[in-house]
């Protein structure tokens, strides 16, 4: 995968030692800066930790507003607060299925493996819809979420565990495969194992080398590949539970620990002594990856590189998948693709990704007309959660308020 235009201009003026001027509202800003966490900053946010959006159009930076706390915020760190920047990674949450799909793409477009071949024969097993057994379930239905798999109640395995045993012919309770729509985390677990399965590769090992490192990006799943100098910036997940601060995920042992998180108990288990192929759930492929808003702005601005995943293939018609109360409105080769009548910035195709777990709500996007990127997330929210932003499509109430503050800064009203 080359590297963008808009990266090798961004890398040539920062060993130039430039920077983009900064200024208020929707101007360029210094890359990276913190701004002080006040509450008219983006109007309607009341961010309770780290928030962050930045927009480019034509490969100008038009828009960074970056602000709030990355860790300090939890009675029980009993350390100072430490300011959220641009170059804070954090989970991601299912934003990080972007890497997971074009890791798939390029190990498609290198003749590794086949999306269209029947995932049985990787995974050893028989895969298929009891209701239409005739219908061939394929990594490229798995990626979009037409597979027909429902999640089941807990979809990952043990690090030492075989994600065989989650699956069997129960998880199929949605439509029939290539034709109805029913987003499911275990897809991503399922199609890290046939990754693994076909190239005798880590999934991590196989995202670093086809997405990130030609990206230029120091980021990875669970932590896994992340030079600890970076780890050390990360930015906790918080909740506000009845008044106080609780850490979700990435608390101080963790950001000043090495080696990759892995969920279970399962203290003898190294990863050293992992089989590729046997448990795709290992460094959670759904929704593990942990980047900085920066990242995620380098992979939103890849996405142009790739014309073949901005068509919508689902569109909700009413009958033909699950809508999430309105969220899922459209989707396509495993990214939400929002034609322009549909989409959350109207008259704009959007393409890419939401992300919300453990108190973060987030967005990565790139608008193909306009040439133009966005890249948002706040790391901290209320328990429980504000009411979501009525659709179609039904998004968070944070991730409406930051999009509404984008589009004029992009020239959209």
């Amino acid at each position: 995968m080359m590297m963008t235009r808009r990266r090798k201009l961004f890398l040539l003026v920062s060993a130039l030692g430039g920077s983009f001027g900064a200024s208020s509202l929707s101007a360029c800003t210094t890359r990276g800066t913190a701004f002080s966490k006040t509450v008219d900053d983006i109007p309607g946010l009341d961010p309770l930790g780290g928030y962050g959006i930045i927009a480019v159009r034509n490969g100008k930076r038009v828009l960074e507003r970056v602000g709030g706390f990355a860790g300090g915020l939890d009675a029980s760190e009993n350390a100072p607060k430490r300011p959220f920047t641009a170059n804070s990674p954090f989970r991601v949450a299912s934003i990080s299925k972007v890497t997971a799909l074009l890791t798939a793409h390029a190990l498609h477009d290198t003749g590794q493996l086949d999306l269209d071949d029947d995932i049985g024969r990787a995974i050893g097993l028989p895969l298929r819809h009891p209701d239409h057994p005739d219908v061939p379930v394929t990594l490229r239905k798995v990626l979009s979420h037409r597979s027909g798999i429902s999640d089941p109640e807990v979809y990952w395995t043990e690090p030492s565990g075989d994600i065989r045993e989650l699956l069997s012919p129960d998880m199929f309770k949605g439509g029939k495969p290539g034709e109805s729509f029913e987003y499911a985390n275990i897809n991503y677990g399922i199609a890290a194992t046939v990754m693994e399965v076909e190239t005798g590769e880590r999934f991590d090992v196989l995202t670093k080398r086809y997405v990130l490192a030609p990206l230029g990006l120091d980021a990875g799943f669970n932590w896994a590949g992340v030079s600890q100098a970076k780890r050390r910036k990360g930015a906790t997940l918080y909740r506000e539970v009845d008044g106080a601060m609780t850490i979700q995920t990435d608390g101080p042992k963790t950001l000043n620990d090495s080696g990759p998180v892995l969920y279970g108990d399962d203290p003898d288990f190294t990863l050293s002594g992992y089989k590729p192929g046997t448990n795709g759930t290992l460094l959670s492929p759904q929704g593990g990856l942990r980047a900085s808003l920066e990242d995620l702005l380098v992979i939103a601005e890849s996405l142009a590189n790739h014309p073949e995943l901005h068509q919508a293939d689902w569109i909700y018609d009413g009958h033909n998948g699950a809508a999430d109360n309105g969220h899922f409105v459209s989707f396509g080769p495993g990214l939400y693709v929002y034609p322009p009548d549909l989409s959350p910035i109207p008259g704009q195709l959007m393409v890419g990704h939401h992300g919300e777990a453990y108190g973060m709500y987030g967005g990565m996007w790139h608008l193909p007309q306009i040439d133009a990127q966005i890249v948002h997330a706040v790391t901290a929210t209320p328990q429980p959660p504000r009411p979501q932003h009525v659709g179609p499509p039904a998004i968070a109430a944070e991730s409406r308020i930051l999009l509404n503050r984008a589009m004029p800064a992009l020239g959209l009203n």
